[in-house]
């Protein structure tokens, strides 16, 4: 008898065990995990992670089975399981590849992040709208799936499930950029299908479609449009190059058309009208309240992306009872009809549901309220300009200054919630604030986002006073960067240590090309090791430089550590005077100390004017990101990391920050 039997084992501290004859390794996306308990029986492999190890689509677990000549070991079934605090164990099941691995969550799914990104296999898949980047949409995909005959049963595609809130809208298309991860290029042809989230007792809504040259899909496509309150909308048409010469590649360029569509009748804009473009050809479907009569004309206008006329391109405009009349645009991208000399024909054409034109205050918004921070009705004047931006004069007495902040909510007629509306908010004082009213109507004024820009660990810990690696200060500045230029996380490392597979690659090649870190003489940039106290006042120092005017040699500083030819002296001193970082109270600074974790928060909160509402915290403390290490506020940076770990909207004066939620 063997105690313990060959049939299970504990992983070691590589991460390796030994079962009837396999060898099994179990690692996370950074490193092999110690403690896993290992049995085989009826044929699988049942891995249990150690507590604290989650299943994480974010950090994967990874399953690698080889046999006794080190062989890797295909079709075997992996189960692996966590351990819960309760005993009930949540469990995830892959078959080993060709390499003896399984993986779970499978690399076919990823959920995309603040900046719309998300990896699935080989892919990198970002989606957004016209606002930005689109977080929590849930990607998958899908392999080309084969017959026994080899014909196609199901063509390669990638699957978008839209987040909660993301709806498809001709004012805020869905943009999908598909790219190889391995160099980043552009995925042509791929099949898309993007899908609203799934609501019990209603039908899904999706669209498909195919990546264009740049990997791009737009959806609703570009070719079509609905007016919005100035009978306005925008249409493009791309028009694939042409095999000239037979040889299956394209000789003639692609070419885009971009077209400004106005229309409108006697009575003034039309709203809701459907406009397609197909073969250069433009068609407009009224909405059910509009008929085409020579009564009451309908005029469209077809201008290019210089607002300049279009002569000569041929319009369609049909309405719900059939009723079609086609002619080409004038001298100044102009054509009405039907034409009263001959009337309008008929043929085949449908109506669209919408609601009637007219004034953007009157029609669409009838009701706009605001509320001062305590929660009363603040009585304001209201004015509006051409373009429906509506602008709100609060009274005497109410101002912008200090905390005070005002929350804005816009219904329609019906009391429904009216998102995208344009507002300014002013006060007597000549103090002003704008925004858009968000899809619940709301807007706070004045305020602003702060988003999160570091996490915890697996098992839930912050572990503030661990060191910090140079991979990981790459990711928080990066963050920082995507967030103020509202532009996604991209890029290639140049240094020789960087591969692009490893988690920290996107992150490294992004800020390289701003110019916040530098690599060793070697072109290395070791990013495992910890960066010092000097190192991160640099990062942070020409960080600030891309968004404010830095006089970096204008300051001294006298730390007895710290020579005038040190090299990091004047960021040092910069940091000094701008109360970033002290040093201690023996009068050194300690350069080349790891900087801490709690440290790096604290830094980064000052140089980006990040200041922690604790009331706020201490009252929502259940709804906020916290750690199991931080309980009871015992850490002197409690406050300054909840202020970094917390997407928040917050309320910003001269030394202070008033969260809003």
């Amino acid at each position: 008898m063997v105690v313990p039997p060959l049939s299970e084992d504990i992983t070691d501290s590589e991460g390796k065990a030994k079962v009837n004859g396999y060898n099994v390794l179990i690692t996370d996306e950074t490193k092999p995990i110690e403690n896993a308990f290992i049995t085989i029986g009826e044929g699988q492999i049942n891995v249990m992670l150690p507590d604290g190890v989650m299943i994480d689509i974010d950090n994967r677990i990874t399953a690698t089975i080889t046999d006794s000549e080190d062989k890797p070991v295909k079709g075997m079934t992996v189960v692996i399981s966590e351990t819960t605090a309760g005993g009930e164990a949540k469990a995830a099941v892959d078959v080993t590849d060709e390499n003896g691995k399984a993986t779970v969550p499978p690399t076919n799914i990823d959920v995309t992040d603040f900046n719309g990104y998300g990896e699935v296999d080989r892919y990198i898949v970002i989606v957004k709208n016209a606002v930005g980047a689109i977080e929590k949409a849930h990607i998958r995909h899908n392999a080309e799936v084969k017959n026994e005959d080899g014909s196609v049963k199901s063509e390669e595609n990638i699957s978008v499930e839209l987040p909660e809130g993301a709806k498809f809208d001709y004012a805020n298309r869905i943009i999908v950029t598909v790219s190889n991860k391995a160099d980043n290029t552009a995925v042509k042809d791929m099949s898309v299908i993007v899908s609203e989230k799934a609501v019990k007792g209603t039908e899904t809504k999706s669209l498909t479609g195919v990546t264009d040259k740049d990997g791009v899909i737009i959806l609703p496509p570009a070719s079509e449009g609905i007016t919005d309150k100035d009978g306005k909308t925008d249409i493009s048409e791309t028009i694939p190059g042409k095999d000239t010469d037979g040889d299956g590649k394209e000789d003639t360029e692609e070419s885009k058309t971009e077209y400004n569509i106005t229309v409108e009748d006697t009575k003034g804009k039309i709203e809701n009208a459907y406009i397609e473009i197909k073969d250069s050809k433009i068609t407009v479907t009224l909405p059910d309240t509009h008929t085409l009569t020579t009564s009451n004309q309908t005029t469209v206008t077809v201008l290019d992306k210089e607002n300049k006329g279009v002569a000569n391109v041929s319009v369609t405009v049909t309405d719900k009872n059939k009723a079609t009349a086609t002619k080409s645009t004038d001298i100044n991208g102009k054509v009405t009809l039907p034409v009263k000399s001959s009337g309008g024909g008929s043929s085949s054409g449908g109506g669209r549901g919408g609601s009637s034109g007219g004034s953007y205050i009157s029609s669409n918004i009838t009701n706009i309220t605001v509320t001062d921070k305590n929660g009363k009705n603040v009585s304001v004047s209201k004015s509006t300009d051409k373009d429906g931006k509506i602008t709100l004069t609060l009274p005497n007495g109410a101002d912008l200054t200090g905390d005070n902040y005002y929350t804005i909510k816009a219904t329609d007629s019906k009391g429904n919630a009216k998102a995208d509306v344009s507002i300014i908010l002013k006060d007597k004082k000549n103090n002003s604030a704008n925004g858009t009213t968000d899809k619940n109507g709301m807007l706070i004024l004045p305020a602003s986002e702060h988003k999160a820009y570091i996490f915890g660990y697996a098992d839930g810990t912050f572990r503030p006073d661990n060191n910090m690696s140079r991979a990981e200060a790459a990711a928080i500045f990066a963050r920082l960067i995507s967030e103020q230029k509202g532009e996604k996380i991209s890029g290639k490392s140049d240094f020789a240590d960087i591969k692009s597979s490893e988690w920290y690659s996107k992150f490294i090649g992004y800020i390289e090309k701003y110019g916040i870190i530098k690599g060793y003489d070697n072109n290395t940039f070791k990013p495992d090791e910890n960066i010092s106290r000097a190192e991160f006042v640099a990062m942070t120092v020409r960080f600030n430089s891309l968004f404010n005017d830095v006089k970096k040699g204008s300051y001294t500083v006298k730390y007895t550590d710290v020579a005038t030819n040190y090299w990091a002296y004047s960021d040092i001193a910069y940091a000094k005077h701008a109360g970033w970082l002290n040093g201690y109270a023996d009068g050194t600074f300690k350069g080349d100390n790891a900087i801490t974790r709690a440290e790096v928060v604290t830094v980064v909160n000052k140089a980006t004017g990040r200041t922690a509402d604790e009331g706020y915290i201490n009252k929502n403390l259940s709804s906020l990101n916290k750690f199991t290490d931080l309980k009871n506020n015992s850490h002197w940076a409690f406050y300054a990391i909840e202020e970094s770990a917390n997407t928040h909207i917050g309320v910003t004066n001269s030394d202070s920050e008033t969260w809003v939620k």
